[in-house]
């Protein structure tokens, strides 16, 4: 994905993904330093309930979550993955956790706005541009990796919102 929007010329100054078990976070990273973007931070986020890097930068190591309380079901990662861990010690990487109902009101949103439909995960993401997070307030150009979809339905964004608006 950054390969590809360095390829079109597209300026950004900082990334945003959100994280289950660091993988899409890894390539983010991976991505960033083949295109001589190594400075540009990464805004890592996470549902509550299924926070194991935002923890594990909290306690200064890996730490594994005793379960998985989220109805963002694809970061469910009990351990973020150690690539993940060590890029928050070699690189800028921001943490943010947001609440489930935080995460699928922003799917329902882009839903609305867009008619994309895509999953609470996903909606992690949304959340931290939709509710303009203290977390980007340095930055201009903001990329966000939104990807993810097949695993929702908007029924069920209706019945995990505990409080319809």
């Amino acid at each position: 994905m950054i390969d590809e929007v360095a390829r079109l010329g597209i300026s950004f100054d900082c990334v945003i993904v959100a994280v289950g078990g660091g993988g899409l976070m890894s390539g983010v990273a991976e991505g960033l330093d083949r295109n001589g973007l190594a400075h540009v931070p990464i805004v890592a986020v996470e549902t509550e309930g299924a926070a194991s890097l935002a923890g594990s930068m909290a306690a200064g190591h890996r730490i594994e979550l005793s379960r998985i309380t989220t109805v963002a079901t694809s970061l469910g990662a009990r351990k973020v993955c150690e690539r993940a861990f060590e890029l928050t010690r070699s690189r800028s990487v921001i943490s943010v956790v947001v609440d489930d109902q935080t995460a699928v009101d922003a799917s329902l949103r882009l839903l609305d706005d867009h008619r994309v439909l895509v999953e609470p995960a996903c909606g992690a993401v949304l959340a931290t541009l939709y509710g303009a997070h203290e977390a980007l307030a340095p930055y201009r150009s903001v990329l966000a990796i939104v990807c993810g979809g097949a695993t929702v339905s908007v029924e069920w964004l209706q019945a995990w919102r505990p409080d319809p608006m």
